[in-house]
């Protein structure tokens, strides 16, 4: 069917109409700061709680720097905005030569990188306007060696955001174990962990049995908060348990049990301690009976010496 002059301009400008007013409806968001860290490789920890062999991932790409951008927009609140969003198709770093990149992963704890690009998704405070939130955003972007700036855009539906970014000489990426300090406060040795579902008539008795030739190895560990660790600017230091490894002097890593809860032991927990307090937990580890020393690992840095052989072995817990 073939539309008339008048009707097909018609429908031309109800487009245009409709495009002027998706513009108008963006937000335009302004930095608080822009700011970015480049490295030649980095160690994800995309699937690292999944693999108890301790082995490392590392992200290296030749010919290419591991550019990580990180943002903190001002929240751009008002009594008729209440919600921004933006996914991560619509985070661009443009290149000089106008190249687009997208992100390839990003961090949602520092120095535990995830390789899965991170969205825009923040909301007013319940008590605004006394309350103000900023909005935070991080993104690991794969840029070509020699490339000394760039421009980090961002146009979604919502919102709308253009900003440079200088690209700086490549450095050793944090460590995730920097946040916090970790220090073993108690130690015990035992062939039998005698565990407990349940109180009272309904309880269910279970026991964890070491291999011949090993024992359970009880830790205690002092977790205090040194600085957050969340990329979205909560002042807390988080972890889990299989943030953590014990090894033998030659660095193989022994079998995690898990984390003592009550009368349990939980595969892996999600802890959290304020900065400035300090947490108690207490994880179990399969060790050689002979073994009289480990390292403590939070991730790939080792964090404390565990003297094993100060603890005597006894039949049970």
């Amino acid at each position: 069917m073939k539309l008339s002059i008048p009707l097909a301009a018609a429908l031309c400008l109800l487009a245009q109409s409709a495009l002027v007013q998706s513009a108008l409806a963006q937000t335009d968001l302004t930095a608080i700061s822009l700011s970015a860290r480049a490295y030649d490789q980095v160690a994800s920890w995309q699937e690292r709680a999944f693999r108890p062999a301790g082995l490392t991932e590392v992200v290296r790409v030749p010919g290419h720097i591991l550019l990580d951008v990180r943002a903190v927009l001002d929240g751009p609140w008002s009594d008729t905005i209440e919600r921004v969003q933006a996914g991560s198709r619509d985070i661009r770093l443009v290149l000089p030569d106008g190249r687009e990149l997208e992100p390839e992963g990003g961090y949602q704890y520092w120095g535990q990188l995830g390789l899965v690009a991170r969205t825009i998704s923040a909301r007013r405070p319940r008590d605004f306007p006394e309350a103000d939130a900023d909005i935070h955003w991080n993104g690991l972007f794969l840029v070509p060696e020699g490339v000394t700036q760039a421009t980090l855009t961002i146009a979604s539906d919502d919102i709308r955001f253009s900003g440079p970014v200088s690209v700086p000489k490549t450095s050793t990426p944090e460590s995730a174990a920097s946040f916090a300090s970790f220090e073993p406060q108690g130690i015990r040795r035992f062939r039998v962990a005698e565990l407990q579902d349940g109180n009272g008539a309904g309880a269910v008795p279970s026991t964890i049995t070491a291999l011949p030739g090993m024992v359970l190895a009880e830790i205690e560990v002092q977790v205090a908060g040194l600085a957050g660790n969340n990329a979205d600017g909560d002042d807390r230091f988080n972890w889990s348990t299989s943030d953590f490894r014990l090894t033998d002097g030659q660095g193989t890593t022994l079998p995690l049990i898990g984390e003592r809860f009550i009368r349990r032991v939980l595969d892996s927990q999600f802890n959290g301690v304020d900065i400035g307090d300090s947490a108690e937990r207490t994880m179990l580890w399969l060790v050689p009976e002979g073994l009289t020393e480990a390292r403590l690992l939070f991730g790939e840095t080792e964090v404390a010496t565990v003297a094993l052989a100060s603890a005597a072995i006894t039949e049970t817990d």
